[in-house]
Parts: C-alpha cells; structure tokens; sequence
C-alpha cells in the first residue's frame, strides 16, 4: 500500500489531476450557469447554487470523490503513455 501512495499520491503532478478532478466534479455547475447566465435562466442558476451548496456539506463525499476521479485520470494518462511506447 505504501509503495502504490508514493507512486500515484505524493507526486508533484498530482496536483494538476486534482485540479482537473474538481473542474470535472463541479462541471454539471459550471455549465447550468454559464448556460444560465446567457439565457438568464433563474432556474439553471438555481441548479448550480444548489449543487454548489449541497456538495459544500460537511458530511458529503467531494474529497474521496475528486480524489478518486483525479486518481482514475492519473491511470488513464499513464495507460495512454505506455500504450503510445
């Protein structure tokens, strides 16, 4: 367990992984307002407060999530990287 943290958790790019995790987390948001405020739609931007606020919860599960996705996404680059060699 050790050996597999050190290798895909304590790296310096997994900061980029987490970073591109939570934008891909929080995309349904993004979108409803953006699409919302250029519709000025009140009820997409409703949406993304919503979803905004209820993920921003103490007791929900955005950590292990971004963190599982940032880690499915650093397996997948490095699967792409030996599969092009």
């Amino acid at each position: 367990m050790w050996n597999w943290l050190k290798e895909n958790i304590f790296v310096r790019d997994m900061f980029l992984y987490l970073l591109f995790a939570a934008f891909i987390f929080y995309a349904p948001s993004w979108v409803a307002f953006i699409i919302g405020i250029s519709m000025q739609n009140q009820i997409l931007l409703a949406f993304s407060a919503t979803y905004v606020l209820i993920w921003f919860g103490p007791f929900t599960p955005t950590i292990p999530a971004i963190f599982s996705i940032a880690i499915m996404l650093k397996q997948l680059v490095k699967r792409i990287n030996r599969h092009k060699e």
